[in-house]
């Protein structure tokens, strides 16, 4: 199942922006119903013409008509616990230079190292999986498939770890899910990063605004 949703770009301090920025992020929501044992196989949720549907796992679909052992997916009904807000942040190659020349003049490095670390900046900057870490539960580990595509059909990158391999971010609160260095420059301009869960059972797709 796919669950694309409307995401809204953020700065860094998280105030809406308009235009572009040097850092750039889109936040989004997965729905683990792993988590939710109770609830059989089908699930219902509410269509694009208002209607409530059934979704069999096998691929029908009918209109619902009361049955207490559905599943409800309209997001009223979704527990707070099944719920995965993942963040999705850019960092183009520009702010990633500036920020390793800052710190390396700080610690008092030579112009000689500063641009030899310089040589090392991903073209195409970096992509952060991120999540609030409370939501990480250390007994509970979510199994999840990262991809990332640039225009084509294929990934350039794809990964799979749980999230409690997250490391701790730069921001208060925020961990970072894995940590993307894209080597070549992107060639289109919005890339999106896929994120699976239960083996592609569910998916969340973003698209990130690059240039």
């Amino acid at each position: 199942m796919y669950i694309w949703f409307n995401v809204g770009m953020l700065s860094k301090n998280g105030v809406f922006m308009g235009g572009m920025s040097k850092m750039i992020r889109v936040l989004a929501t997965l729905v683990f119903f792993c988590t939710v044992n109770s609830f059989a196989e089908d699930i219902m949720a509410t269509a694009s013409n208002g209607a409530t549907v059934i979704l069999h796992d096998n691929g029908r679909w009918e209109y619902f008509q009361n049955n207490s052992k559905i599943r409800d997916i309209r997001e009223s009904a979704i527990p707070e616990d099944a719920k995965f807000n993942i963040m999705v942040e850019y960092e183009d190659p520009e702010r990633v230079r500036k920020n390793v020349r800052l710190s390396m003049e700080a610690d008092f490095a030579t112009e000689e190292e500063i641009k030899d670390s310089l040589r090392k900046v991903p073209k195409g900057g970096y992509i952060y999986f991120q999540v609030k870490t409370a939501q990480i539960k250390k007994g509970m580990p979510r199994k999840l498939t990262y991809f990332l595509y640039d225009g084509g059909k294929n990934p350039i990158f794809t990964k799979t770890a749980y999230d409690t391999e997250a490391v701790p971010s730069e921001l208060s609160g925020v961990s970072n899910l894995l940590v993307v260095p894209v080597y070549g420059r992107p060639k289109s301009k919005v890339m999106l990063a896929r994120v699976q869960a239960r083996d592609g059972m569910e998916t969340l797709d973003i698209d990130i605004p690059v240039r």
